[in-house]
Formats: C-alpha cells, structure tokens, sequence
C-alpha cells in the first residue's frame, strides 16, 4: 500500500470535536470528503478541497483514508459495518481511522471484518478535550496499520497533534491505552473536588486549596487546569456530558473484568460519578459531580 501527495481524506462526525479536527486537517492540503447527520456542520468547511456526501458508504467509494468521531457505540458500529450505507461497502477506501473511544472489543471485531475486505484499519483513539481539538494539541494513541500510521505522522497528525504514540500491532491496544488514561483523569478529578468538601466544610477557601496542592504534592492536571478553568470559575463546561463519561467507565469496567485487573479506586470513582449522572442527568457536564459532592457534604 502507497499513500502520496493525491491521497484523498474522508471524515465522518463533525461534532464538537471533529469539526475542529477536520479544520485542522484540511491544512494537510490534502482532499477532504465529509458527512454527518447534520449538514449545518459544513458551513465552517467549505472550500475547493472539501466535499459533502451523501452517507458513509459515499465517503468510501471517494476517500482512501477515512477518519470517523462519532458519539457511541452504536453510531461507530453503523458507520463502518451497516450493510447498506456502511463503509464497509465502500469501492475506494483503504484505511479506516477511528478517534473515538469505543473499547478493544469494537476494534478487534470492526478490524477483523474490514480486513476480510482488504480494509486497514487504525485505532487512534485521542485525549485532550475539545480545547485540545481547536488548538491542534491533541494526543493521540494508535495501534493497528503501521503504514497507515506512519503516512498520517508525515501528512496529517502535525496538523491536529502535538503527540503521537505507536502503541503496538494488534487492533484494540490503543483503545485500553485511551482507557487507562481517562480512568486516570477521571480518579484524579473525583478525588481532588472530594478531598477540596473536607477543606471548605472546615472553613477554607477552595480556591485557595487549589494554589496550595499546586504548589505541594497533591497537584494533577485537574487540579491545574480542570478545576480553576471549569468548576470552580462556576462555569461547569469541561466539553464532555455524563453520557460520555458514562460510555468510557463502562467500557474501562469491561476491560478490567477482561483482563482480571484491580478496580477498588476506580469503581469508587465510577460509584460517584453514577450519584451525580442520577442527580444532573446524562447530558449535564461532567464537572457537575462538584455539585452532588457539595451536596454530600452538605455545603451549600
């Protein structure tokens, strides 16, 4: 398989994460065919190298490497394997590229089908938010086609990525890589807005507790960055709903029971999390859990 200069881009979901991604990848110069449900989404994207189509399966019979951002499960499993409008069915594409967080599970079975219709595919799975998307200060974990991978590094990635990390071989590798990162970050902000309840009950300032655990031992990148910037400046917009949230813990869950690993701080974490999801909703911002945590607490 050879990519050049004429290779032709697809994207598929042009949310609040890949309608900038695409922005960015458009600066690779390379052609661009889109689609998503919502056609208003294109407005941004226009141009002599941008393209709308007309379903996923349109996509594919036009672009040689197609990227897909999609919401669940269920909307990654369609665009790539639904029989009718799938790219799966598609006459042109190569590669399949998939930035969502779907679990190893989805990326070893779409792979193994796709392969039986000489389809590539690339797990790229990214972290970073949706300021990391507008910036081009994503990191991104791949395992899969190296050829592929290894054509976007010199292409495509520079534009919508400061870090790229091969991960390995196997379909699904980056995905539990994905996974190990969130539940990380997803300990560490329950963890620190929880430990935050003690200090404000006992009469500190949380603000103020935040300037110390930066300048002490206790400091993470939520409380750098997540907790002054997105909760405690009363905003509550990290960028991503309880829904997501949601649909990565259970899929880190699945992981675990998979490969028999320990899940005491995380199914804590998870337990909390699900108390504010029942409180705020699915699609409330995640950073709302400060708010059921108060409410524990009993500071109003």
């Amino acid at each position: 398989m050879t990519y050049s200069n004429t290779t032709t881009l697809g994207f598929i979901g042009l949310g609040s994460m890949g309608l900038p991604m695409a922005s960015n990848m458009l600066k690779s110069e390379l052609t661009m065919y889109l689609y998503d449900l919502e056609p208003a989404r294109y407005a941004s994207l226009q141009g002599s190298k941008t393209h709308q189509c007309d379903s996923p399966k349109d996509v594919a019979n036009k672009a040689d490497i197609i990227f897909t951002c999609l919401p669940s499960l269920e909307a990654a499993h369609f665009v790539a394997l639904d029989p009718s409008k799938g790219i799966i069915q598609g006459s042109n594409v190569q590669s399949i590229v998939n930035l969502g967080t779907t679990g190893s599970q989805y990326a070893k079975e779409v792979s193994k089908a796709l392969m039986e219709r000489n389809i590539h595919f690339l797990d790229s799975p990214i972290s970073g938010g949706p300021a990391g998307a507008a910036n081009a200060t994503l990191a991104v974990m791949c395992s899969g086609h190296k050829a592929t991978y290894d054509f976007l590094c010199q292409k495509v990635y520079p534009h919508m990525s400061e870090k790229q990390f091969y991960v390995g071989d196997d379909a699904g590798m980056a995905q539990v890589m994905k996974l190990v990162n969130n539940i990380n970050l997803f300990m560490q902000l329950a963890g620190t807005l929880e430990s935050l309840t003690l200090g404000e009950k006992a009469g500190l300032n949380p603000s103020q507790m935040i300037e110390v655990i930066n300048a002490s031992s206790g400091l993470s990148r939520s409380s750098q960055v997540f907790i002054p910037n997105n909760i405690l400046s009363g905003k509550f917009n990290f960028g991503a709903s309880n829904a997501i949230l949601k649909k990565d813990l259970d899929l880190w869950i699945s992981e675990v029971e998979n490969y028999k690993t320990p899940s005491q701080v995380g199914g804590a974490t998870r337990s909390i999390f699900d108390e504010a999801i029942k409180e705020h909703g699915l699609e409330a911002d995640l950073t709302t859990i400060y708010s059921t945590l108060k409410r524990i607490a009993s500071i109003k």
